[in-house]
């Protein structure tokens, strides 16, 4: 999908929508104030779209006036969405909103929802879980432009789209034990079967098709039962969960086997992030990210480390085998936490 409005004159609002499908004829949702116009049609010929092979026709472009949304001029909330996806492309500027150009890469299975809804009232554009939509798409959120108040997030591979970063962007991460984050994805993969959740994406659900079958019938309140399950796995199973964040920091695709020669460079991409958290043991990300950008620590929701993950993380922990599936990234936290013993040493003369 590719999407922009490239003039809000308040009384004219200029813009295209592209759907993924090649000859879908785009449909977009108004709401200016308190009512919601549409299904409205793009009838406007752009040359461009047609040109490059981006839609058949190129009638993908729309130009809103009072005539077909009334109030134009005046609102103060004006929104633009995809009619098909409702995901909504443009809001007005606002007074409130942040403007500042915000991306936060998402390393947890599960997703920190709770962080990213914190900011969807202060920024203009606002996309959490990019990580479900194709990859022009998220291209198009991170290129977005006039609209300077920007908030991103998704657990995507940073190599994707670190090349559409600015220097202005600021850049979010934060890490956990690893036997923690494995604690979660076996307890989200064991469960998708019975319980599908809405945060595992179609090629995850892919991705993950062999763990999801074999961990299915898993008993996680006995240990000996995990431990047993977990030395019976098949190796092409348990390389499904081999270290995700040195993965997630250095991979180019989804399937690449990264060495352990990887670390380093997953810790130099560590060291470009603006903030960055490698516990999460309390809110302290919260408090970072709101001293960053000027907002309120208390408007921003953020769930550290919690039961029960914490304790099959240490059953888990005990199950040698996994040390080896988690290698990577036990190295990874090694070099972490080192560092950080470095940087809080007292200096001496």
């Amino acid at each position: 999908m590719y999407f922009n409005v490239y003039t809000d004159a308040r009384d004219v609002v200029e813009g295209y929508l592209i759907p993924d499908g090649f000859s879908t004829k785009p449909l977009i949702m108004v709401k200016c104030g308190d009512n919601v116009f549409g299904p409205l049609g793009c009838d406007v010929f752009l040359d461009g779209p047609l040109k490059h092979g981006h839609h058949d026709t190129g009638i993908v472009g729309f130009r809103l006036s009072e005539e077909n949304v009334p109030g134009v001029t005046d609102a103060t909330i004006l929104e633009i969405s995809d009619a098909d996806s409702r995901f909504v492309f443009y809001r007005r500027l606002a007074p409130e909103h942040i403007t500042k150009r915000v991306f936060r890469l998402e390393t947890q299975f599960a997703p920190h929802r709770e962080l990213d809804n914190s900011f969807k009232s202060h920024f203009q554009f606002y996309a959490s879980s990019a990580e479900q939509y194709g990859g022009e798409t998220v291209r198009q959120m991170l290129e977005i432009i006039n609209q300077p108040s920007s908030y991103v997030s998704g657990r995507v591979l940073l190599r994707s789209v670190h090349r559409y970063f600015t220097e202005d962007t600021i850049k979010i991460t934060s890490l956990r034990d690893p036997f923690y984050e494995m604690a979660i994805r076996l307890v989200s993969v064991a469960s998708y079967k019975k319980r599908p959740m809405s945060f595992v994406s179609e090629r995850d659900a892919i991705l993950f098709e062999p763990a999801m079958g074999y961990f299915a019938d898993t008993s996680f309140d006995n240990p000996e039962k995990l431990r047993s399950k977990v030395l019976s796995a098949p190796k092409d199973v348990l390389s499904l969960f081999e270290s995700p964040f040195t993965h997630q920091l250095v991979a180019s695709s989804p399937t690449d086997k990264i060495s352990r020669e990887g670390v380093s460079s997953a810790l130099d991409a560590l060291s470009q992030f603006t903030i960055f958290d490698s516990s999460e043991l309390d809110s302290g990300i919260a408090q970072s990210i709101g001293e960053f950008i000027g907002l309120d620590s208390a408007e921003i929701s953020f769930s550290p480390v919690r039961s029960p993950f914490l304790e099959l993380s240490e059953v888990l922990r005990d199950i040698k085998v996994l040390e080896h599936v988690l290698e990577n990234d036990l190295i990874l936290f090694h070099f972490i936490r080192k560092a950080e013993q470095r940087a809080s040493a007292p200096f001496l003369q």
